[in-house]
């Protein structure tokens, strides 16, 4: 037998084989490549329970703006998140499957009070996807992370790119908007002031440098300092300041001007002595939200001593 006759039947052997499995059902028909892929588009509201103490929360799209809601609380969401979130929703590629047996669901963290669960609406309010995120695996060898999905009322745990999914194990806290100033990168920041309770001070950059009134300045020390206040955030939300009682407490403001800022932003802090953190701060930026701070926190960001500036 020559072996042009034992290429063909090797052949031959192949496609009965692939045959065979195609119409066997022996397939693992219950493997999903793309395990999630959604239109961002037609996202229009998510309900996500954190696994541990973390409390329920939901984000929801309301006039092209997006809000995060947990309890009574209701607060701008941050846009950076959310376009991360809606990112992820749009591919999750699966690796494969970790496990099918429903025994297995606790060992993977995604059986139900264990994983992340996150479910997802559209503008009707028809579910469009209902998942758990569960453990992550790391390699550092490999320097990957993967992380393990079950979809809602199927015991197979799927194996996914870590990566993928980090927005989905997200809490509360970071998806509200803790910005309090954020300026476009064409924005040059001209002039400044401190408005305090019984003076003012003006900062105005000059052909001559930095000056303070008449009073020269380190340019690169006031540089180094608007560097800090063209993307600040707060670390701490003061949600039960009564805004109607604000014109009782002393406040100070900064007030910041330049090229290309149509409208001045404007920072505007209260003192209520009564609190753990005493300064409540809030800006035109992000106006409905207020952040609260010690005097080394947020607030020394920025008020900075005149001297630190020569």
């Amino acid at each position: 037998m020559n072996n042009k006759v034992l290429l063909l039947i090797l052949l031959a052997l192949l496609a009965i084989y692939g045959l065979s499995r195609l119409f066997s059902g022996k397939r693992d028909s219950t493997f999903q490549a793309e395990l999630i892929a959604l239109d961002s588009m037609k996202v229009a509201s998510l309900r996500l329970d954190p696994k541990g103490e973390e409390a329920v929360f939901t984000l929801k799209k309301e006039d092209g703006r997006w809000f995060a809601t947990q309890g009574e609380l209701t607060a701008p969401a941050k846009e950076t998140a959310i376009q991360s979130l809606l990112a992820g929703l749009s591919m999750v590629q699966t690796k494969y499957i970790a496990a099918k047996d429903k025994d297995k669901l606790a060992e993977f963290e995604v059986e139900e009070g264990l994983g992340h669960h996150v479910q997802v609406y559209d503008e009707a309010g028809k579910l469009l996807k209902d998942f758990f995120v569960g453990r992550f695996d790391i390699d550092q060898q490999a320097r990957s992370i993967t992380t393990f999905i079950r979809l809602n009322g199927q015991n197979e745990v799927y194996a996914v790119d870590g990566m993928q999914t980090m927005p989905f194990g997200r809490t509360f806290l970071d998806y509200r908007n803790s910005e309090l100033i954020k300026m476009k990168r064409e924005m040059e920041v001209t002039g400044f002031d401190y408005v305090l309770a019984d003076s003012s001070l003006q900062f105005r950059k000059t052909p001559a440098g930095w000056q303070a009134g008449s009073l020269p300045l380190d340019s690169m020390k006031v540089e180094n300092y608007l560097n800090v206040l063209r993307n600040i955030s707060g670390e701490s939300f003061a949600d039960d300041f009564d805004e109607l009682k604000a014109s009782q407490y002393p406040q100070q403001q900064l007030i910041i001007r330049g090229n290309n800022i149509a409208e001045p932003f404007e920072v505007a802090v209260y003192q209520d002595t009564s609190r753990e953190l005493p300064f409540v701060i809030r800006s035109n930026y992000n106006p409905n939200t207020y952040f609260a701070s010690d005097s080394a926190g947020l607030f020394s960001k920025l008020f900075v001593p005149l001297n630190e500036l020569q």
